[in-house]
């Protein structure tokens, strides 16, 4: 954290860094093409007015004569049949939502149970070494890296794969009957309330704050200007500073450690109340506020801090509240077990240890997720589009990137990530469902020659630190890339 000293608050606090989510392009020689042409593009589209806009949604699209003129990334553009490959997606999509039932859910349970497992594991680890092995992590003060692995895994995968889910109403179709709510895993209910939360999903983030930013902004608006984690415009200031390139990758090391709590907690609370001010306003109802008054810059723990030092404490108390069951539970109600069983000794190492699971936990999902959908073979659109139509579907694979899929193994320590070009088509299917969909998807894009981005988590890290720090820029649809 050395780096991210005098100008690490300015460029944090306009890190709007995901999802919420690695790859090379099987389908055409495009990637190819692009890699052998030396330095990455850095140019950026200008900004456009109103019309442009809205003439922006159709060019490119199949039966348009715009005279668009297409870059060497952009040839696969020139003959492709939108309608025809959006007609073989849905059809698979609609074969997916026939197939989920309880088969789906006893997966889930399968997951959840290996969840638990990590994590009531690691507690037990935490606890019975001190009394078996007393010396063990005396040099490192006692912290136990075991433990806060397997705590660290269980926490991802709460969010990851359970709660992200169940959430996005993957389980719906098999967890109600006639209109009501049958089961446990339905995203009506689930995480729903203060109980209902720390059963369910316990974890920095409020349920109903992400459902906000991550279900409906983030999925329906994806690498649009609405889009509340698009990376490459979130870390303009970073980007677009001063600062020695050493440094600039300083601060995305620094931002991973604690980008949970620090940015994206704030800034579901900020969508979501933003969203209830909008709602209020459009029924003509008064005393609605957001109390979280960043404009269009992202709200951070600086944001909401400097807020409470000019006297406005709204934002200070929902983060307190929003806070308050996770923050308790692991760093005042676990050292107080360990106090109670062996002393100051054992609840120091407990609160240690569960401190530094939480970094662990952010560091892992900064991975899996913040590379989802950044790169300079991944997309981003000046225009918008209708959620469901054809280019949504066209966004949903051009705007994302995979990394390597198959198996509950493999699928599970990538927090289920591994599927997001899938994920973002068909949103509200079941984890096993995206492991039907995969192949085929990529079969019909290798088919009709749409890119199809897949590559290792490691690559896609590379990809995604390049572009924060402005080593790299994304492709932009309206250029003709």
């Amino acid at each position: 954290m050395a780096a991210m000293s005098a100008t690490a608050p300015a460029a944090l606090a306009g890190a709007r860094v995901l999802k919420s989510q690695l790859s090379h392009r099987r389908s055409v020689s495009v990637l190819s093409v692009r890699r052998s042409g030396g330095a990455a593009r850095a140019t950026v589209a200008p900004k456009r007015g109103a019309a442009q806009v809205r003439a922006a949604i159709a060019i490119g699209m199949p039966g348009n004569e715009t005279g668009m003129t297409y870059n060497e990334t952009g040839k696969w553009r020139e003959n492709f049949d939108l309608k025809a490959w959006a007609k073989e997606v849905r059809a698979v999509e609609k074969e997916l939502k026939s197939e989920i039932g309880e088969g789906d859910v006893d997966h889930l349970n399968k997951i959840l149970t290996w969840a638990n497992a990590f994590y009531y594991g690691g507690l037990a680890v935490l606890f019975a070494t001190p009394l078996l092995l007393p010396n063990v992590f005396a040099a490192i003060g006692g912290v136990n890296p075991v433990a806060a692995f397997m705590m660290s895994t269980a926490i991802c995968a709460r969010w990851t794969m359970v709660g992200h889910h169940v959430c996005h109403g993957g389980y719906n179709t098999a967890q109600s009957e006639g209109g009501q709510v049958t089961g446990r895993f339905h995203r009506r209910t689930f995480a729903k309330g203060l109980q209902r939360r720390i059963s369910d999903w316990m974890d920095w983030m409020m349920p109903e704050a992400w459902d906000v930013e991550h279900n409906h902004l983030h999925h329906y608006q994806l690498g649009e200007k609405a889009d509340p984690d698009l990376v490459e415009r979130n870390m303009a200031p970073l980007r677009q500073g001063n600062l020695p390139m050493l440094a600039r990758y300083g601060q995305v090391v620094g931002l991973a450690l604690i980008w949970k709590w620090f940015y994206y907690a704030p800034n579901t609370m900020k969508e979501m109340y933003g969203r209830r001010a909008r709602e209020a306003e459009k029924k003509g109802l008064t005393g609605e506020e957001n109390p979280f008054q960043t404009g269009e810059l992202p709200s951070t723990i600086v944001t909401v801090v400097g807020g409470a030092l000019k006297g406005q404490f709204g934002a200070l108390t929902e983060m307190a509240k929003c806070f308050a069951p996770y923050a308790l539970f692991s760093f005042a109600a676990l050292p107080a077990i360990g106090y109670a069983i062996g002393g100051a000794k054992m609840a120091t190492a407990v609160l240690l240890t569960s401190i530094l699971a939480d970094v662990v936990t952010n560091v892992h999902s900064f991975i899996i997720i913040a590379t989802n959908h950044v790169g300079d073979d991944i997309y981003r659109f000046e225009s918008e589009t209708k959620p469901r139509s054809d280019d949504f579907y066209l966004r949903a694979v051009i705007g994302s990137a995979n990394f390597r899929t198959g198996g509950d193994l493999n699928d599970f320590f990538h927090g289920w990530l591994n599927y997001q070009i899938e994920h973002h088509m068909f949103p509200d299917i079941s984890m096993k469902s995206y492991q039907k969909a995969q192949p085929k998807i990529q079969a019909i894009c290798e088919k009709h020659g749409v890119p199809y981005v897949q590559e290792s988590v490691w690559k896609r890290l590379v990809q995604l630190a390049d572009v924060m720090v402005g080593k790299r820029s994304m492709l932009v649809w309206e250029n003709g890339d």
